[in-house]
């Protein structure tokens, strides 16, 4: 009983409005349950490592978008998003090499049209 409270207690840090998230692979849900945002640091089979895949769960209008933040610029450096799909599809993964070790900012955001929903983030590390 005392692990699976432990374990619900982790998940609920991890998908969380924000925070700092470890190496692997870390997935955060978007305001509402429109969809999820995934970083996976490392390689793993097909999925190439320091990449980001976007994945549209609700039949709301509102699309998924997922960004990387570099240098907390709130410029977005890599981007990837589920507009023009259906609800159920995922991006292919968006991979690109990062410094070992670096720690860049992810944000999920659900989006219609040029329209933005408020985003959620966690830091990640490749």
């Amino acid at each position: 009983m005392r692990a699976a409270a432990t374990g619900a207690c982790v998940v609920g840090l991890v998908v969380g409005m924000q925070g700092q998230a470890w190496a692997g692979q870390v997935k955060i849900s978007a305001v509402n349950g429109a969809g999820t945002g995934t970083f996976n640091s490392d390689p793993d089979g097909s999925i190439p490592g320091d990449s980001i895949r976007a994945c549209d769960t609700k039949s709301d209008d509102w699309a998924i978008e997922v960004a990387l933040d570099y240098n907390g610029d709130l410029v977005m450096d890599r981007v990837v998003d589920t507009r023009g799909h259906l609800a159920g599809y995922c991006t292919p993964w968006k991979g690109g090499n990062l410094t070992e070790g670096r720690t860049v900012r992810m944000y999920v955001t659900p989006v219609s049209g040029s329209s933005y929903g408020p985003p959620r983030y966690i830091d990640v590390t490749a």
